[in-house]
This record gives structure tokens, C-alpha cells and sequence, in this order.
């Protein structure tokens, strides 16, 4: 399965890293590491809409990083931020509605 690292538009912030979730982490879709954040947060259900990376309405950068390169998980925000100038690529862009 995929790694991802959500780092929200607005902020810069990372919203999370799959890593950080062990085997629950193994999921197969920015959108499913999303929710998977979302869920462990705390946060109400979302839909999430997949938007070209220069679109200006989206809320979610999402890079996927290759399980060769740390199996390890991030322990902050500028780790995950290495990991993610270092390793990464951006696989897509995610626009969230309310459910």
C-alpha cells in the first residue's frame, strides 16, 4: 500500500501521515488517507473531490511517498515536510464538501 502525507493548502500544516497510523495506515487513496485523518481527529465525515494540484479551491496537497524511503513515521510537522520535499510527489489535490 501507498504512504501519504496530507498538508493542508490554506496553512502549510500537515493534516497527517499514514505512517503514523501503522497497519490501519495501509490504505489505497489520498481520499481514503483523508478520511483516515479525519477519523482520527475527531472530525465529522467529509466528501472529498480530486482537483487539477494549481486549482485555488483546493484544501488537501497529498503526496505520496515510496515505502523505500522511511518506513518510519513522522513525529512533527517539519519532519513530515522533509519527507515530503525529500521523497515525495504530489499525486493529487483534494477539494472537501461537508457531509
Amino acid at each position: 500500500m501507498a504512504r501519504f502525507i496530507a498538508v493542508e493548502r490554506g496553512t502549510g500544516r500537515v493534516y497527517g501521515d499514514t505512517a503514523r497510523f501503522g497497519s490501519v495506515g495501509n490504505v489505497v487513496s489520498p481520499a481514503d488517507a483523508v478520511c483516515l485523518f479525519d477519523r482520527y481527529a475527531g472530525r465529522v465525515a467529509r466528501g472529498f473531490g480530486y482537483v487539477k494540484p494549481d486549482s485555488h479551491s483546493a484544501h488537501y496537497d497529498v503526496y505520496e511517498i515510496p515505502r523505500s524511503a522511511s518506513a518510519r513515521a513522522t513525529a512533527s510537522d517539519a519532519e513530515a515536510q522533509a519527507m515530503v520535499r525529500e521523497h515525495g510527489s504530489l499525486v493529487t489535490a483534494l477539494v472537501t464538501y461537508n457531509s
